[in-house]
């Protein structure tokens, strides 16, 4: 496999499991989540201090990550945004609320590298690569990935189409009044759904540092991507979001590269065009995303059908 699809598979499966989290928290609270990738750091972190403080494999943070991520997402919508919805805020001032909590997360990151780096051991923009398994000349941190990526695609679909909470968290999502009249704790879900949200940024990040550079700001510069895979999938549908998040982090690696054959290696340092680009088109021509588009093409195509039966009843003798 060529290194390039290698980085490419395995920037999708980060973004993807981001992409996830992001939409399930903006479709149960309605609002943008701006600190859903510093919850990433918390992962990224979390696996340097198992493998190079504790000298543990690095995927025993995998665990460690989901729960503080998950703890995180949690304490976000409870903490933060409860309490200010308590106080009459609007979706705006929530949003910027979630703002606060990024610089407040980055700011403890950063703290916590520099005490690390006062002991002695480098703790910004590392590389793990060299903590990594290898298994028929594949890197285990891309087997891994793609194998939890496929059972969280598995795992959700069937919670949301064959179990009763994923049901009431549908409903929820379409019309919370509605569901909470006919007996769903809306707030239960809704808190489920940050659990979830955290916990996938968490697991995503502790994957981060065994293939790409890690620091405390590398999950706030992933969410350009994560924004346009989330917009890309229509912002309402979780399988919308796992489409969007793979085609975004597949285009932006194989992308970068097509335009430097064509262009020249300058153009690397302006990668994030690519998803500013989908996410600049997606907005002016459409909204709706992937969901939008095929929404609008099988309301087209009952149109049709029912032009075609209109028509045909008025041919019968």
């Amino acid at each position: 496999m060529l290194p390039v699809v290698k980085d490419a598979l395995m920037y999708a499966n980060l973004i993807l499991m981001l992409t996830i989290g992001f939409t399930l928290a903006y479709m149960t609270a309605k609002i943008p989540n701006f600190a859903h990738g510093t919850l990433a750091g918390l992962g990224v972190y979390s696996t340097f201090t198992v493998s190079v403080l504790w000298k543990l494999s690095p995927y025993v943070a995998v665990p460690l990550a989901f729960v503080i991520g998950a703890g995180m997402g949690v304490f976000i919508y409870k903490v933060v945004i409860g309490t200010l919805r308590k106080y009459g805020a609007t979706p705006v001032s929530l949003s910027i609320s979630t703002l606060a909590v990024e610089i407040m997360v980055i700011a403890m990151l950063n703290i916590y590298a520099d005490d690390i780096q006062s002991r002695g051991i480098y703790a910004r923009a590392f590389l793990l690569r060299y903590k990594d398994f290898e298994f028929l000349g594949l890197p285990g941190v891309l087997l891994v990935s793609t194998c939890l990526v496929v059972a969280i695609i598995t795992v959700l679909h069937l919670m949301l189409t064959r179990t009763r909470f994923g049901i009431s968290m549908r409903a929820t999502v379409e019309d919370p009044d509605l569901a909470s009249v006919l007996g769903t704790n809306v707030e239960l879900v809704s808190t489920v759904s940050w659990f979830l949200t955290g916990g996938l940024a968490g697991l995503s990040g502790s994957f981060l540092p065994l293939w790409f550079q890690g620091g405390p700001t590398i999950g706030s510069l992933m969410m350009t991507s994560v924004f346009a895979a989330a917009a890309l999938g229509g912002l309402s549908s979780i399988y919308g979001a796992m489409l969007g998040g793979y085609l975004i982090g597949l285009s932006e690696i194989l992308g970068t590269v097509v335009l430097m054959d064509m262009i020249g290696s300058w153009v690397a340092a302006y990668r994030m065009m690519i998803p500013l680009s989908v996410l600049s088109l997606v907005l002016l021509r459409y909204p709706g995303g992937l969901v939008g588009i095929v929404e609008s093409m099988r309301a087209r195509g009952l149109s049709i059908r029912r032009k075609a039966k209109i028509g045909n009843t008025r041919l019968r003798p």
